[in-house]
Order: structure tokens, then C-alpha cells, then sequence
């Protein structure tokens, strides 16, 4: 999960270049005011992608081959998220809501996801991890397996 470092809001007025280094490093800081949080500063990345897995989790269930392993995952194109970002006004946050759905749905790999949030996949995997956010690696079954290595040959 995110760490974090609580500080009072003179010590952001102070140290505001330094706490924002920190957040873009990772590490969110939440700033308080007499004991009462007040507000949470985290990297963009972060904020996008824990809201595109709280909207992935908000829409009804679908089947997908990440829960049906009879399904072929679908791909996504950068069209796709294009015309997402189109549809919501020009708001980037819908191109991760796109991806990220995309990802958990099982119809594109981590590196695709990445790829198409202009991320290296290291990056995403690193966040995603941090973020305590599930992963797919891989095959789920031996069956899965045997279709990877036909579908190569």
C-alpha cells in the first residue's frame, strides 16, 4: 500500500517543493490541521489509476477472460482510448478508466496497458504494486498455457 507522511499545513507552506518531490516519488503525504486531516497529495499517476480501479470495480460485473477463461481477450487500440477520451469531453482521466478496465478485464497485457498510458511497463507494474491493485501474470491455468504456446506456433 501507499506510505505516507503526515504533516501540518505550516510545514507545507514551507516545505512545498520538497513534499511535492515526495509525492511524485511515491509516497503520498497527507496534510492535517490541528489533528484533523485535511487534504492527501499523491502522484497524478497514482490519483488516476486508484480512480480508473474504483470505477473499474463501480460498473456491473461482465463476463471477461479474466473470469471466463472460454473468452479471447478482445485487445484495445489507441483508437479505443481516443474515442473514450473524446466521449468524456477530453477528460485524460477516461483513457485510464479505458486502459486499466481493459487490463483487469483480461483483454490486454500489463505491457499493452502500459504502452497505452505512454508508461514503461516497469513503471505501471511498480505503481500497481504500490498500490496494492491485482496483477495478472501470465497464464491462470495449464489451459491457458497450451493456448499461449498454439497460438505462438
Amino acid at each position: 500500500m501507499i506510505a505516507a507522511t503526515v504533516i501540518n499545513k505550516t510545514d507545507l507552506a514551507r516545505r512545498t517543493r520538497q513534499v511535492v518531490d515526495q509525492a511524485r516519488r511515491g509516497r503520498a503525504v497527507i496534510v492535517e490541521s490541528y489533528g484533523e486531516e485535511q487534504v492527501a497529495i499523491l502522484d497524478a499517476a497514482d490519483y488516476r489509476c486508484l480512480r480508473a480501479v474504483a470505477a473499474f470495480y463501480a460498473w456491473p460485473p461482465q463476463p471477461s477472460p479474466a473470469t471466463d477463461t472460454t473468452l479471447t481477450p478482445r485487445g484495445l487500440d489507441a483508437d479505443e482510448v481516443q474515442r473514450a477520451i473524446a466521449a468524456a469531453d477530453g477528460d485524460a482521466q477516461a483513457a485510464w478508466n479505458r486502459v486499466l478496465k481493459a487490463y483487469l478485464d483480461g483483454d490486454i497485457s500489463l505491457g499493452r496497458a502500459a504502452q497505452l498510458l505512454d508508461l514503461s511497463r516497469f513503471d505501471l507494474l511498480e505503481r500497481m504494486n504500490r498500490l496494492g491493485f491485482p496483477l495478472r501474470m501470465g497464464p491462470a491455468n495449464l489451459a491457458d498455457a497450451q493456448r499461449e504456446v498454439a497460438a505462438l506456433g
